[in-house]
């Protein structure tokens, strides 16, 4: 996060190439030693950690406001599409012919992205007006970018001018507003479980192995988070992010009660229930998921913040995000391993509703609006609180 500024947004790309690169080449020579592994998935997770964190934030730059929520939806849906097909080249290729593979697609990524354009908000922050002039040509496909350059160079200056330091994270309102919500954001969005879902899902969809084995189970699972992904995009732009947020955290509710009651039924009664029913209610519920608040989340995570204080506010956001994931996956296992499983859901149904209440309540929507119209949605709070104060007195 350090480095996104000072380096821009499609240096960081390049050297976020680095570690993983570096995390194949090492998993390639594993049979040197074990401890190699550890070291290629330390590399792994950084380099992931490093693109996840400035791809929301290139997206959000180089985007027209009419089309910002098909393309910030891409990133998510294709990690999903990543992990499925490293999964089922895992089933065909040993270890070390699966690294090569990674080692590959590394260097095509970095020949190919090297010829792209830097974000024109970064270059403009760096007054090279020519550089962003560009940027813009090459992303709108058109020279007639004279007005849209205009503006984003005052919407630049301006946001530059409430400060880059971290303490203006907290003392500028906007600034303050934003990290809030999408603190609470990724909060609510771990604690619907999806993490944990994912990574107990084999042993979730155990009782339906007589229809479908687990791991094809996990597969198609997988495969409708992608289309749901691409869904999401487009539905978001046409009726906004947060009426999407609201049905989805809404919906996740229902299938974990549901999901909750099965279990429930399962241990402590004598009733037959189908043996597809969990293979039917974790599929709604991922589809539901994936189609407002898990692809949605890291859209609105690069419209909302200011170009001043965006790198360090995504740095604080994802710290977050990384402690609610180690939470969450610890409670379901605490839950099912002393309490009972039925527990863990009951408990992510009841955030899944409260985070469908906050989504509708305080999170503005910022479907085509241009990133200075939504800072100043963000101040517009906070000059009704001055403006009613001076009445008042």
């Amino acid at each position: 996060m350090l480095t996104m500024d000072r380096l821009g947004r499609k240096n960081n790309f390049l050297l976020s190439a680095v570690p993983m690169l570096l995390s194949g080449i090492l998993i390639y020579f594993s049979y040197v030693s074990p401890l190699l592994i550890y070291i290629a998935r330390l590399m792994g997770g950084i380099g992931m950690g490093w693109i996840m964190s400035v791809l929301p934030v290139y997206v959000s730059e180089i985007s027209r406001p009419s089309i910002r929520g098909k393309l910030g939806v891409i990133p998510v849906a294709m990690y999903t599409f990543g992990i499925v097909a490293v999964n089922l080249a895992g089933n065909y290729l040993s270890m070390y012919h699966l690294a090569l593979v990674v080692i590959g697609i590394c260097f095509i990524f970095l020949a190919t992205f090297v010829g792209m354009p830097d974000s024109p908000y970064l270059l403009l922050m760096y007054d090279r007006q020519d550089g962003a002039e560009k940027s813009l040509n090459f992303f709108r496909r058109t020279r007639n970018v004279q007005r849209e350059l205009f503006s984003l160079e005052k919407d630049v200056k301006r946001q530059i001018s409430e400060g880059t330091h971290y303490k203006n994270l907290f003392t500028v309102y906007s600034n303050r507003k934003a990290l809030m919500l999408m603190v609470f954001a990724r909060i609510f969005q771990q604690l619907t479980g999806t993490t944990a879902f994912t990574m107990y899902n084999q042993e979730l969809l155990q009782d339906s192995k007589d229809i479908l084995e687990p791991q094809f189970g996990v597969f198609i699972i997988s495969f409708i988070q992608v289309l749901m992904g691409f869904v999401s995009g487009n539905l978001s732009d046409r009726f906004g992010r947060i009426p999407l947020m609201v049905y989805s955290s809404a919906s996740c509710c229902v299938c974990l009660i549901l999901t909750g009651s099965y279990f429930t039924i399962r241990d402590f009664s004598t009733i037959s229930l189908p043996s597809w029913f969990p293979l039917v209610l974790l599929t709604l519920f991922f589809m539901v998921f994936q189609i407002g608040i898990g692809a949605l989340v890291a859209v609105i995570l690069g419209e909302i913040f200011s170009a001043s204080i965006k790198p360090k506010a995504i740095c604080v956001v994802n710290m977050t995000f990384s402690g609610t994931v180690l939470l969450t996956t610890k409670f379901f296992q605490v839950s099912r391993d002393y309490i009972h499983i039925s527990v863990a859901f009951y408990g992510f149904a009841l955030f899944s509703l409260l985070g469908a209440i906050s989504f509708k309540v305080f999170y503005p929507e910022t479907k085509g609006k241009t990133l200075e119209e939504i800072q100043m949605s963000l101040k517009s709070d906070n000059r009704e609180k001055s403006e009613n104060s001076t009445i008042e007195k």
